[in-house]
Parts: structure tokens; C-alpha cells; sequence
């Protein structure tokens, strides 16, 4: 899956983003610490169900 369509939909789930060195970081609402999503163009299937699990976005 393409990173810029995870993180367009985390951003319509209310999250918010916050651009690191090498990941985007991901907070909810409340500013508590949920997921990173790394620099990659590409991300795989496994690691977009963990980011699934810990943002609890249906992403895939």
C-alpha cells in the first residue's frame, strides 16, 4: 500500500502527523502516541496491519 494513501486516511480518522526523521509519527486526538508510519513509498502488508492494530484504522 502506498504511504500516502495510509497517511491521508489516518488523517481523515482525526489523527494527527508529525514528520520525524525517518517515520511519521501518529497521535490521536488526545495527543497520546499511536503508530509510525515509515519513509518508504511502499508499505507492506504486514506492516500496515500493525498499523491497523495500533491506530485501530481499517487501512487495508
Amino acid at each position: 500500500m502506498k504511504r500516502k494513501d495510509i497517511l491521508k486516511k489516518l488523517a481523515a480518522a482525526g489523527f494527527t502527523l508529525i514528520e520525524g526523521g525517518n517515520h511519521t509519527k501518529v497521535y490521536d486526538k488526545n495527543g497520546t502516541y499511536r503508530t509510525a508510519v515509515g519513509r518508504h513509498s511502499e508499505i507492506d502488508d504486514f506492516t500496515v496491519r500493525k498499523i491497523e492494530k495500533q491506530s485501530g484504522v481499517k487501512l487495508l
